[in-house]
């Protein structure tokens, strides 16, 4: 089974073909800027060198977040029009999980912790060993101090932490969290790979594509404001002379 994932939740991002579970190539970018502008030419360029084409894909896999409200909606939006396009089912995967697997096994709690801005981070937790990784906390948003109690919460011993959020809050997660391992930042981006891999295993749960949705786990920024806007409305509504 010939599986093309790719990444698109941070700006980072990634593409990767996956053979039978196994990895045949990966192109990755640390720093890619908006998916819009790579993502379509960016699979026809990996394609096209690896001497293959859509059409001997069997599926498509994409990170589905949390992450990036934008980078998101154009990497779901890409696989479900691939998909529709070339009647291939589509199959959505954790960010966090894939994330996790950048961890080295060693029988150790890994936090994945990507910024969720307001001083907040998109978290999970896992286990790592020598089977991959297996989840014990579900993806959410919290604060730093909500963050501190999921790990309390999930066990004790040292906890691997990698993502992008460490940008910004590795020394406070070292100041609270007894003993924690900070991975080195080559380790921090979500891997296409690492998704097509969690895509063989899930194989069986691929959807049409236009049952994949982006998971955000909390409202953009635009309907936020949106909202208040409705609030503010009723209000001088409610209280018109």
């Amino acid at each position: 089974m010939r599986i093309l994932s790719f990444d698109t939740s941070s700006r980072s991002g990634g593409i990767a073909l996956i053979e039978d579970g196994r990895l045949t190539a990966e192109c990755v970018v640390a720093d890619v800027g908006a998916p819009s502008a790579w993502l379509l030419n960016g699979v026809d360029g990996f394609l096209k060198g690896l001497g293959r084409t859509l059409e001997e894909i069997d599926a498509l896999a994409v990170g589905v977040g949390p992450g990036s409200f934008t980078g998101l909606r154009i990497g779901v939006s890409a696989a479900k029009g691939l998909g529709w396009a070339l009647e291939k089912p589509v199959i959505g995967v954790s960010t966090l999980e894939a994330l996790a697997m950048n961890a080295p096994y060693g029988n150790l709690r890994v936090c994945p912790v990507l910024d969720a801005r307001k001083k907040e981070v998109y978290a999970a937790v896992f286990t790592s060993s020598g089977r991959g990784v297996e989840r014990i906390a579900g993806d959410c948003v919290v604060s730093l101090q909500g963050l501190f109690e999921l790990i309390d919460k999930t066990g004790s011993g040292p906890v691997v932490f990698l993502g992008n959020a460490l940008g910004v809050y590795a020394e406070l997660i070292e100041k609270n969290v007894n003993p924690a391992i900070i991975a080195s930042e080559p380790l921090w981006h979500p891997r296409a790979s690492n998704i097509g891999v969690i895509a063989f295993r899930d194989r069986g749960a691929a959807a049409r594509p236009e049952d994949i949705t982006p998971v955000y786990l909390r409202k953009s920024e635009a309907e936020l404001k949106i909202q208040e806007g409705g609030r503010k409305a009723a209000l001088l509504t409610l209280f018109k002379p």
